[in-house]
């Protein structure tokens, strides 16, 4: 099936859908299909950024049968938005506020375009999209299942959405804590798979080394995250002073763009890099599309989040670990959230918040080739074994069709 300019003319539909005086409507594959039946799925995203969340629904619309794409939907305008809509995807925005009527205005457009569609089943991209969701399908006949990718909203607020879902596909065990006993039949966990990236490691070296002046670093440790702040770039930059005192070629590669929730961030950062004398060791790239080479490249990667009272910036199962192990880049990093259930015995991890902790880990490592060469190979086996791309996409199809049925 093609999406946009180059589809067939004639038909608005999907592959698997009968067009019927201007609404979708599904039709039976036949058995000698030897398929299973599709359903039409409403894709809804919470966000339209480059996050972790993003690049999860993107690898699944990319790699499922096309019959299930009814419609994409993000609640905000944005990066992720502009590039679903380069790709042909049938993306319709409805921009979404935080509040309480911005949220019922949302839902009502969204129960209309719900209906447009002839959706059975909405794909709930994050918490967000499943409080919009969850109102707009009330009263009808339309399955959610909600794939939980944070601890935002964690509390009353996210077992009421969840009472009103079909499902709730966890991207692990740490953010599922917050629902009783009462509400565990629905919720799974289900760990993010992605393909082996096809990187070469040696050229993500030189682009690394291409980000600072000679002489050739020392060791790199690299983040890679938006500029938030609770993506941990702070927790760098006060122990790099002393880092590079007792590691003199030791540098800092920050890959990540600009979070428009934060917009001050960015200044901030640097002025405190100004501030304690760090401009030959800290480079900070913007968002990267080559940020998988430059993994690679790299001698560690840090994932020093950082969290508030409510739990917000926990990880649940950072996206960028995941391509760490894929890649053979040691990761390092506070022991909270979903990274321990990630990189297992495969990374390094200390208490969170506990900067002297964070700063010795990184002065063993860097001198510890041998050490990182062990992590490397056990990351490396560890995402083969449980992450690498092989049932995914059929699981959560299956989680589709199940919905629909129990809804019928």
């Amino acid at each position: 099936m093609r999406y946009g300019p180059d589809a067939p003319s004639g038909s608005l539909c999907h592959d698997g859908f009968s067009s019927d005086g201007g609404t979708c409507r599904r039709f039976g594959l036949s058995a000698e299909d030897g398929r299973q039946t599709a359903v039409p799925v409403a894709f809804v995203s919470s966000h339209a950024t480059r996050a972790g969340s993003e690049r999860y629904l993107s690898l699944l619309l990319e790699q499922i049968d096309p019959a299930y794409v009814r419609s994409v939907i993000c609640l905000k305008a944005g990066p992720f938005a502009d590039e679903l809509e380069g790709l042909g995807y049938p993306l319709e925005v409805i921009d979404t506020g935080v509040r309480a009527p911005a949220i019922i205005s949302s839902a009502w457009r969204l129960r209309r375009s719900l209906r447009r569609s002839g959706s059975a089943v909405v794909h709930a991209n994050g918490v967000k999209a499943a409080l919009v969701s969850t109102a707009a399908t009330i009263g009808t006949d339309i399955a959610v299942v909600w794939f939980k990718h944070d601890v935002s909203r964690d509390g009353w607020q996210a077992r009421l959405i969840a009472s009103r879902c079909s499902r709730v596909v966890a991207a692990s065990k740490a953010v599922t804590t917050t629902f009783r006993d009462g509400q565990r039949d629905k919720v799974e966990v289900l760990h993010y798979q992605m393909p082996d990236p096809p990187v070469d490691a040696a050229e993500g070296r030189r682009l690394v080394l291409a980000e600072f002046e000679p002489p050739e670093p020392a060791a790199v440790v690299t983040l890679v995250g938006r500029l938030d702040p609770f993506k941990g770039q702070a927790e760098l930059l006060a122990i790099a002073p002393e880092l590079n005192e007792q590691v003199p070629g030791l540098r800092f590669l920050f890959v990540g763009g600009e979070d428009p929730a934060h917009p001050d961030r960015p200044a901030a950062l640097q002025r405190e890099v100004t501030e304690r004398g760090l401009e030959q060791v800290v480079r900070f790239t913007g968002h990267r599309h080559d940020a998988l080479a430059l993994i690679a490249g790299s001698d560690l990667l840090a994932i020093p989040s950082v969290t508030n009272e409510s739990g917000m910036g926990k990880e649940a199962f950072p996206y960028v670990g995941l391509e760490a192990l894929a890649l053979g880049t040691p990761v390092i990093g506070y022991d909270h959230g979903g990274l321990p259930e990630q990189v297992g015995e495969c990374g390094v991890l200390v208490p969170p918040d506990d900067r002297s902790a964070l700063r010795d880990v990184i002065l063993r490592l860097v001198s510890d080739a041998p050490e990182r060469e062990r992590l490397a190979r056990c990351g490396r086996e560890r995402f083969l074994t449980l992450f690498a791309l092989h049932d995914l996409v059929e699981t959560v199809a299956q989680r589709y069709r199940t919905a629909a049925g129990d809804r019928r």
